[in-house]
């Protein structure tokens, strides 16, 4: 249609709103973000928190920065991807996200997500997948406007699209932390969140029985009409009844059927009449394949779409790294349990502080004896006079750190040999384990 670069300015992305678009992404990320034209000028406003607004605004406008920007906008037209950066303004925790916005062919503009912060860069990361993908939809969505043959059904599709995107990325994002923060209870809770938003019938999760080969144990699954018989009996898929060629495919890369490549003979022989689309993908820990999510519909014929299909791989990866996490949760706890009983055992006093908190979360017998049953939930340093040299920066999770000292405490009326570890304990985040033994 001949666009011309020019042709998309700051009017026009207001007209159709899609710097609001841009700015609500921006804002359900927790970061910066601007939308510059092929010279570097703006065309949708710097907008972020109000912490480092000023400091974004100046990056974007300064003129010292256009060669960067040159560079990066070569960069991202050549591969026609968005790329992920750090930028030499004199804060090592900057970094930059930057997606080309094209039209038929042609590079119109450059939309930037900027992280200020550690925090903020974190976020970014999490964020890249989905801010490219929404880069390319809205870059669909300029040109459908721009030719003005965006009929508003059709425009309601991909907003719905974006909005489909969006709720994806709130979703996981939240799954996530739940993740991070070791939370002991189960994925369970996300699953009908997950089956509602992609509009599927069943989510299973098998793991593979490492004592029955090509046999798989049911850990877990949603269901549309609820849990039940009738529910299991349908999707009841305990022996890996897949074809040798599905099977391995799983294994590598997972397994997508739908409407395009569904046979009959696959309808009835390998699911059993029981699922009109499918999608399957390996959960693997440590490496090694350990199971499967399936993503069911068979109420009606569909096809998935690239938005689709990219959650679903993200769930099952999520999948992956919980059951990690919860493998280290229960060796640690499991160690814990081993040191909890040596140290009711032992005649010296063992302790454990919250390093956050500053209260003690539990006092062997011995420590007890001394300072009275009450002493768990106390401020430890109303008790001992404790050295302060952790740095949480230097420890790395499962990672231990150790200090000795000696100190008179009052209340024991002596000098005490003091050894601190520190250790994550259960549900805390940091702890020190404390073991008092008199100098004499």
């Amino acid at each position: 249609m001949g666009i011309e670069a020019k042709n998309i300015t700051r009017k026009f992305l207001k007209k159709y709103n899609i710097d609001n678009c841009i700015n609500e992404f921006a804002s359900a990320c927790g970061l910066y973000s601007t939308v510059l034209d092929i010279n570097g000028k703006i065309l949708v406003d710097p907008t972020g928190p109000k912490t480092y607004l000023g400091e974004f605004y100046v990056t974007v406008t300064n003129p010292k920065y256009f060669k960067l920007y040159t560079d990066v906008v070569s960069c991202i037209v050549d591969t026609g991807e968005s790329m992920y950066s750090e930028i030499d303004d004199g804060n090592p925790d900057t970094r930059v996200a930057a997606a080309p916005l094209f039209v038929d062919g042609t590079f119109v503009a450059t939309w930037i997500l900027y992280a200020h912060t550690k925090t903020q860069n974190q976020k970014l990361f999490k964020a890249f997948d989905s801010f490219s993908s929404m880069a390319k939809s809205l870059s669909a969505i300029i040109a459908g406007l721009y030719k003005g043959s965006v009929s508003i059904s059709e425009d309601k599709i991909v907003r719905a699209e974006l909005e489909f995107e969006r709720e994806c990325k709130e979703l996981t994002d939240e799954i996530i932390d739940t993740v991070l923060e070791g939370d002991k209870g189960d994925l369970s809770s996300f699953y009908e969140r997950v089956g509602k938003l992609l509009n599927v019938d069943y989510i299973v999760y098998y793991e593979v029985d490492e004592e029955l080969p090509g046999h798989m144990i049911l850990n877990d699954y949603w269901a549309k009409e609820g849990k039940g018989r009738k529910a299991e009996r349908t999707f009841g898929w305990e022996k890996d009844h897949y074809s040798l060629e599905f099977a391995k495919q799983i294994k590598r890369k997972g397994l997508i059927i739908d409407k395009n490549n569904m046979t009959n003979q696959m309808r009835v022989e390998v699911f059993r009449g029981n699922a009109k689309a499918v999608m399957v993908f390996p959960v693997f820990l440590k490496g090694h394949y350990h199971g499967r999510m399936i993503f069911i519909e068979n109420t009606k014929e569909r096809v998935w779409n690239d938005a689709e299909i990219s959650f679903a791989k993200q769930i099952t990866e999520i999948v992956s790294r919980f059951v990690t996490v919860q493998l280290h949760v229960d060796e640690v706890e499991e160690g814990w349990q081993i040191i909890r009983s040596m140290a009711e055992s032992i005649p010296e006093m063992v302790l454990v502080r919250s390093i956050h908190s500053g209260k003690v979360i539990y006092a062997n017998h011995a420590f007890k004896r001394i300072m009275g049953p009450d002493v768990e939930g106390r401020d430890v340093n109303r008790l001992i006079p404790l050295q302060e040299v952790y740095d949480e920066k230097s420890m790395t999770p499962f990672e231990p750190k150790e200090t000795h000292y000696q100190r008179y405490i009052d209340e024991l009326g002596g000098i005490y040999d003091v050894t601190e570890n520190y250790h994550r304990w259960g549900s805390h985040d940091i702890v020190s384990v404390i073991v008092l033994a008199s100098a004499r």
